[in-house]
């Protein structure tokens, strides 16, 4: 559904871990654990409770863009794929997808090494590890030091965006 892509998607750029740990604070904040106490089972399951509401109400607004554009028009079926003008220019200028991206790359851009920063790029998106081709190509794309951070932006957009990330994920 256009939902669970985006929700996906949020998944895989580090959206929702981001806003997880937000949660948390949040939590932490507004329950201060008392000194010398310490931490239950009944307090964990609220912080669980309040991470995940948390979590859904400060992202739930991004799935509107994705209905919209994913989303069959009323009395098609919503079960067939069909590419359109409007998604792929979605998703090469949208800014929600480039803003997204940016969060993942500045994780990654700190991986100094290609063979693993293509492992975490492919296991962080496609829940998988790279082929041998597949860590070749990402190491080939990262000769360069001064567009490191534009080609893992790259990279990422390509999963992001493939057949493969749309359809297993």
């Amino acid at each position: 559904t256009p939902e669970q892509l985006c929700w996906s998607m949020m998944e895989a750029t580090g959206q929702v871990a981001a806003q997880r740990n937000a949660g948390i604070a949040d939590f932490n904040k507004k329950n201060p654990l008392k000194e010398g106490a310490k931490e239950d089972a009944a307090r964990q399951a609220a912080r669980a409770k309040h991470v995940e509401k948390f979590v859904y109400d400060k992202l739930k607004g991004n799935t509107a863009a994705f209905i919209k554009l994913f989303g069959g028009a009323a009395g098609e079926p919503q079960t067939d794929f069909y590419a359109t003008a409007d998604q792929a220019l979605f998703f090469t200028n949208g800014s929600t997808i480039r803003g997204w991206l940016s969060t993942l790359s500045a994780r990654l851009v700190k991986i100094t090494e290609p063979k693993p920063l293509a492992e975490e790029l492919y296991l962080t998106i496609l829940t998988r590890r790279p082929t041998a081709a597949e860590s070749a190509l990402v190491e080939k794309l990262l000769a360069d030091p001064k567009q490191k951070s534009a080609a893992i932006t790259d990279i990422a957009w390509g999963l992001l965006t493939s057949s493969e990330f749309r359809f297993n994920h």
